[in-house]
This record gives structure tokens, C-alpha cells and sequence, in this order.
């Protein structure tokens, strides 16, 4: 059994799969979403348990926009503010460091400010009406 998580390698399956979520991929999800809140980084090796980095390399910028991606699914299909406040996080830090233009960041923007005010309409008991 491998000891190691490879970041990358999991991002490129999660992709492969349009980013569907089981449940093994919560816990992974949730230790991915400290690294973007904490470090502001993400390796490509990690521990097993994403403890522990493994690799002083960062995932390429491909695969973090495979992170926007996944952190968006998740907080769709699970209507966690967690994974919304991470990618909002990550997208800034994308823009930040040239990986995706302006017009890139404004449409993931549009896509994140359109999964809240959906959320924050169901939270608040709003029907879907548009504004």
C-alpha cells in the first residue's frame, strides 16, 4: 500500500470523472480546503492522511483549477459554505499568481456568486425569483 497521496494524480481522476464526489472524497476534500486556507499551497505529495507534505513542489496550475472545480462541486452537492469560502479563496489566489486572467476569475466569480445567493435564498426560505 502506497504511504503517499498524490495531489495531482487524484485532481487528474477527479477531472476524468467530472468531478463526481463519493463519500471517500469528503475527508480528502476537507484536508485540501485547510491547505488553501492555511499554506495558501498545495503539494503534490503528501502523507496518506494529507498531514504531513511530502514534496516542496507545488501542484501544477492546471491541477489547481481542478481544485476550483472540485470545491465547486462540493459545495453544490453538499451545500457547505466551507468548500464556497475555500473556492472563493482559491480563485483569488489563482488570479493572484496569473494562472487564470481577469475574465477567468470573473466567471468563476459569477459561478460562485450564483451557488450563494442560491444557498442563501434556500437558507433564508426565498424562493428562486429572479432579481
Amino acid at each position: 500500500m502506497n504511504n503517499e497521496f498524490e495531489t495531482e494524480q487524484y485532481l487528474v481522476e477527479k477531472r476524468r470523472q467530472h468531478y463526481a464526489i463519493l463519500d471517500a472524497d469528503f475527508p480528502i476534500i476537507d484536508r485540501l480546503c485547510k491547505k488553501v486556507d492555511v499554506v495558501k499551497k498545495v503539494y503534490q505529495l503528501y502523507s496518506s492522511d494529507l498531514s504531513c507534505k511530502r514534496s516542496d513542489e507545488e501542484i501544477h496550475h492546471n491541477r489547481y483549477v481542478d481544485l476550483f472545480e472540485l470545491l465547486l462541486s462540493a459545495a453544490k452537492l453538499l451545500k457547505d459554505y466551507k468548500f464556497l469560502n475555500t473556492a472563493l479563496k482559491l480563485n483569488d489566489l489563482l488570479s493572484e499568481r496569473g494562472v487564470v486572467d481577469g475574465k477567468k476569475q470573473e466567471k468563476n466569480f459569477e459561478q460562485l456568486s450564483i451557488l450563494l445567493t442560491v444557498e442563501l435564498k434556500s437558507a433564508l426560505g426565498v424562493e428562486n425569483e429572479r432579481t
